[in-house]
Parts: structure tokens; C-alpha cells; sequence
């Protein structure tokens, strides 16, 4: 039950939504009172009752009126408060999960989907209790009470009262439920859907100005839009007609009614009391049509509510993440790949494909292959962003899944194509591989890394600030930056990852050069599509649709006249082509 489900979330708290809850019953409750006191006041008044018993109803009307604002104030008042705590709980815990996350979990989410996830979808649980759920408890209790009141005073006109409210019922049901049901969900996943692509759309607006291009441009963007709008339209079209039957029969209540009033009219001796119940009923009957009104609406809440609760839950609760190594990492720094196979989540085709290969400890591993051919993916494996599908990654003696992973980044050190750079000090930026460096290792690790020429040309030196309040660098400046923050972990592993990748030939010489220098010593596995920062290499491993198809020394893979020498032609003639 979905707010079991919230409450779990508010600790002590979830009394005061309990309480709130509770009030909100008892205000609907109160409402009907002054309804049933304006019908005893205009009985009195028709049958010639004292003025008396008319200010005494009226003074009760007065009073119901306000303890049922009172209570409703209160009771949401104390469902605020819940809210507010669940809310908080559910993010600060959506947080604290994803902060422990694998990377892999974020390659395959993007930022504006995480955001929209945890940051709308806790507004709507908020939202919910806040308002919706104390409301959806007095919807559910006040038909009840109505009917009741109903049949107490004529039986025959509350069955007439009744029958539209079967009919609400069914049309409501018929809206929400079935196929329906699950539609909500699909709405909200494609409203991310097109959350994700419109930050991507947004990001690349530059590159549509340059190119004089129009948002068709971004085909996926335009396609989520049209898909998200044939949606919401065959939705809206499926409750075409429970709907249109829905209104129709919230409002048949006066129609029923007079019936009904004129058939008993008729065929009783006391006509008064008849038109007097008929002003009772008349008095009631739009109450039940705002009744239902809002449990249509508070029934869509509830059930995005439920979506979003269980979209933020898939996150805090994803078992394909959870921490199941508890050893140390291994003396020995060696890799194996013992026959692995992988595919992403929710991938049919695999990207490796039962592959073998083994890196010594202390030597240099590179691996190339065209796009897509998996070769990012064998460092994302080695670093357990991923489970692998069959087979075993070994470091040293170990199985990398009984290794504790902090103990593995610990080891393990990443200098991706893309690095980043936090808004502080760059001093700050390089100690992010290790915190406890001193001034002096810093300097070497600047000198070592080809820094130097970055660092002098800042009045601040090492203490510039990075960003919006200060320095900017270049992709290789910012790649070497992150090869000093590499370098300065001090791992037996290093994995890079398109190092060189988008870099001007100045940085790819001074990169390749600091690579050089801190692979001394370590266990370091490289992914280039540049194959000049690959021929120093122990072994290079060559890449096709996820299988290992040639592997040796480049002066072997150059003498096997196969994959890896047309590779290495092609490289060397457009190196050297000119205009």
C-alpha cells in the first residue's frame, strides 16, 4: 500500500499524517451538519416551529461550520509537517544510494533523468501526503455518510441518489484501472525521456547555430515530443467515453431525484414531508458530485504517487548494485579475463563476447578497434562498474567480485576521455587522488605529468581557481591536470581511457609523454584510437564486435599483415595528409 510505503520514511512522524487523516474524516463529516440543520430550520419553518428551535439549529450550523475548518486546518497542518519529513528522507536516502553507486550506474542514466527522478518525483510523494491523501480519506468517507443520511430519511429516493454513484464508480474504474492502470507510468517515463533529451538538445545548441540547423536536427528530441503526444492523446481517447458517462451521471441527481419525489409524491398522504425530504436531498446531492469529483483527481494522484514512489525505490533499492566483495585487494597487480561475456542492462546483445586475455603485473596493455567494439567496456568491467554475464575477471588471485570495492578504487586509478575539473583550486583538484599530499609531491607530480607550462602561466599558480570564478583550460590542459590527479593516487593500476581523444597535437605530445612517465612501475591497460600512443606497448589487443581477433607486440601484429597493420596504414597515411 503506497502510504505504508511513504510513511516508512517519516520515522515518528507518520502519527501526525495517521492524525491528520483522521481529522480530515471527521471535518467532511462536520460539513454535512450545517447542510442537515438548514433542512431542520426550513422543516421548522414550514411546520411553524418557535424561532427558538431555528436559532438553535443555527447556532449548531455555526459551530459544525467551524470545527470542521478548524479540524482541516489542523489535519493538514500535521500532514505538512509528515510530508515535509518524508520528503526530505527520500531524497537525503536517494542521495546517500547514489552516491555509492558503481560508475556504471550513471553510463547509463544521464544527469537530467537522475534529477527529474529524485527531484520531482520526492514533489509528488510531498504532494500527495501533504494534500491528496488526508482529501482521498475523506472522499472515501463521505459518500459513505451521505448514503447513509440518504436512506435514513427515504429509502426510495436514496436508491435514486445510488444508482448514479454505482455508475461514477464504474466510469472512474474503467479510467483507472486495466490497461489504464500502467498508463501513468508510461506518461512519466516518457516525460523523462523527454527531460533527458532536451538537456542533450540544449547542450548542443551551439553546434545547431554553427551548422544553421532546426530542432529536427535533433531527431530523438523531436521523436520523444510526438511520442509523449500520441500518448497522452490515445489516453485521453480511451476515457472519451467514461468520462462524458461519468459527468452525465454526477449530473443525473436531480433528474433521479424528481422521479422518483413524484412518483412517492403521488403515492403518499404526506406530501409535506416528502417535498421536505426532497429539499434535504437536493441540498446533499451536489456534495456527492464534488465528492467524486475529487476522488477522480485524488485517484490520478495516488497513482502517480505510487509511480514515483516505486521510480526513486528502483534507484535506492537496485540489487544489481549492491556491495558483495569483502576481501582486500591483492599483493599481486595482474589482470585475467577468464572467457568473459557482458551485456548492459537491459541489453539484448552482448558487447563482449567470451573473451581471454591477461595483462602482467607492471607491464602496459593497450587495446584498440573501431567504435563500439567494446573496448571502453573492458575497463569499466575491470574497474566493477558492471557484473559480467559469465565468466571471471581475476587481479592478482582474486575474483574482482570478492574484492570490497573501495578497496578497488582504492587500487585502481581512472583517466577518462572526458575528465573533469571541480570549481576549486587546481591544487585541490590534483589532491582529489590523495588528500594527504604534500605541497612538494604535488610539484613532482605537476613536473612529471608535463603541468608546469599550465600551472606558471596563472598569476595563482596551483592556487587558481577552476570555473565560473576564475581560470578555464582547454580539453588536453584539462586531461593533463587529471593525469597529475592519476598520478599522485600512487595506484598498481591505471586504466586510461581515450586519453588523447580531442586533443591538439601539442597536449597529445605532452599527454603521451606524461603517460609514459607514470606507467613506470604499474599495471596500466590503454584504450586509443590513436595508435602512435600504443607502439611502446607490451601488448595490444585488437578489438572487432566484442571479440579478441589478433594480440601481440606492434612490431608482431605488424609482421601478422592482418587487422591491426591495415589499422596502422591508414593512421599513417592520415597523418600525413595535407592540403
Amino acid at each position: 500500500m503506497l502510504g505504508k510505503g511513504l510513511l516508512k520514511y517519516a520515522g515518528k512522524y507518520k502519527y501526525l499524517t495517521i492524525t491528520a487523516c483522521i481529522l480530515t474524516v471527521i471535518s467532511s463529516i462536520m460539513s454535512i451538519i450545517p447542510l442537515v440543520c438548514i433542512f431542520k430550520i426550513i422543516h421548522a419553518y414550514i411546520n411553524g416551529i418557535a424561532n427558538g428551535v431555528i436559532i438553535h439549529y443555527a447556532k449548531i450550523a455555526v459551530l459544525a461550520s467551524l470545527i470542521s475548518v478548524a479540524l482541516y486546518f489542523i489535519g493538514l497542518s500535521f500532514a505538512h509537517i509528515s510530508a515535509f519529513r518524508v520528503a526530505k528522507n527520500l531524497k537525503k536516502n536517494a542521495i546517500n544510494k547514489i552516491i555509492d553507486m558503481p560508475l556504471g550506474f550513471f553510463e547509463l542514466r544521464s544527469t537530467g533523468e537522475l534529477r527529474k527522478t529524485i527531484d520531482e518525483n520526492t514533489m509528488l510523494t510531498e504532494d500527495f501526503l501533504a494534500h491528496k491523501l488526508p482529501d482521498f480519506s475523506a472522499t472515501i468517507v463521505m459518500p459513505i455518510a451521505i448514503i447513509i443520511s440518504f436512506f435514513y430519511f427515504d429509502w426510495r429516493m436514496g436508491i435514486a441518489s445510488f444508482i448514479p454513484l454505482i455508475i461514477s464508480f464504474i466510469c472512474l474504474r474503467m479510467m483507472m484501472g486495466g490497461s489504464n492502470k500502467l498508463m501513468m507510468g508510461k506518461i512519466m517515463t516518457m516525460q523523462e525521456q523527454m527531460n533527458k533529451e532536451a538537456v542533450e538538445y540544449v547542450r548542443g545548441i551551439p553546434i545547431i547555430k554553427v551548422f544553421q540547423q532546426t530542432v529536427f536536427s535533433f531527431k530523438k528530441f523531436y521523436d520523444t515530443i510526438i511520442g509523449y503526444r500520441d500518448l497522452v492523446a490515445g489516453y485521453a481517447k480511451s476515457c472519451r467515453v467514461p468520462k462524458t458517462v461519468f459527468s452525465i451521471s454526477l449530473n443525473s441527481f436531480f433528474v433521479l431525484l424528481i422521479i422518483v419525489a413524484v412518483f412517492v409524491f403521488n403515492q403518499t398522504m404526506n406530501k409535506s414531508e416528502v417535498f421536505l425530504n426532497l429539499i434535504f436531498f437536493i441540498l446533499l446531492s451536489p456534495l456527492i458530485s464534488t465528492t467524486l469529483m475529487r476522488l477522480m483527481l485524488t485517484g490520478e494522484n495516488l497513482i502517480q504517487a505510487n509511480e514515483a514512489l516505486s521510480r526513486i525505490e528502483n534507484i535506492t533499492e537496485n540489487k544489481e548494485f549492491n556491495e558483495i566483495g569483502t576481501e582486500e585487494f591483492p599483493m599481486k597487480s595482474d589482470i585475467r579475463f577468464n572467457n568473459v561475456s557482458f551485456s548492459y542492462p537491459e541489453s539484448e546483445s552482448e558487447v563482449l563476447k567470451n573473451i581471454s586475455f591477461d595483462v602482467k603485473e607492471n607491464s602496459k596493455v593497450a587495446i584498440v578497434g573501431l567504435s563500439g567494439s567494446g573496448k571502453s567496456t573492458i575497463l569499466s568491467l575491470i574497474g566493477k562498474f558492471f557484473e559480467v554475464d559469465s565468466g571471471e575477471i581475476m587481479i592478482g588471485n582474486k575474483n574482482i567480485d570478492d574484492i570490497d570495492t573501495k578497496s578497488l578504487m582504492k587500487n585502481i586509478s581512472f583517466v577518462f576521455q572526458d575528465s573533469k575539473l571541480f570549481p576549486i583550486t587546481l591544487l585541490e583538484n590534483i589532491k582529489l587522488g590523495r588528500e594527504d599530499a604534500t605541497i612538494e609531491e604535488v610539484k613532482r607530480a605537476v613536473k612529471i605529468t608535463q603541468c608546469e607550462d599550465i600551472i606558471n602561466k596563472f598569476p595563482e599558480g596551483l592556487n587558481s581557481i577552476y570555473g565560473t570564478k576564475g581560470i578555464y583550460l582547454s580539453g588536453g590542459e584539462t586531461q593533463r591536470i587529471a593525469l597529475a590527479r592519476a598520478f599522485i593516487k600512487n595506484t598498481p593500476i591505471i586504466l586510461f581511457d581515450e586519453a588523447t581523444s580531442g586533443c591538439d597535437a601539442e597536449n597529445e605530445y605532452y599527454i603521451n609523454k606524461a603517460i609514459s612517465e607514470i606507467s613506470k612501475n604499474k599495471t596500466v591497460v590503454l584504450v586509443a584510437h590513436r595508435l602512435n600512443s600504443v607502439i611502446d606497448a607490451d601488448k595490444i589487443i585488437v578489438m572487432e564486435s566484442g571479440k579478441i581477433i589478433e594480440s601481440g607486440s606492434h612490431s608482431e601484429l605488424i609482421d601478422i599483415n592482418g587487422s591491426y597493420k591495415k589499422m596502422w596504414q591508414q593512421y599513417n597515411a592520415s597523418s600525413d595528409w595535407r592540403i
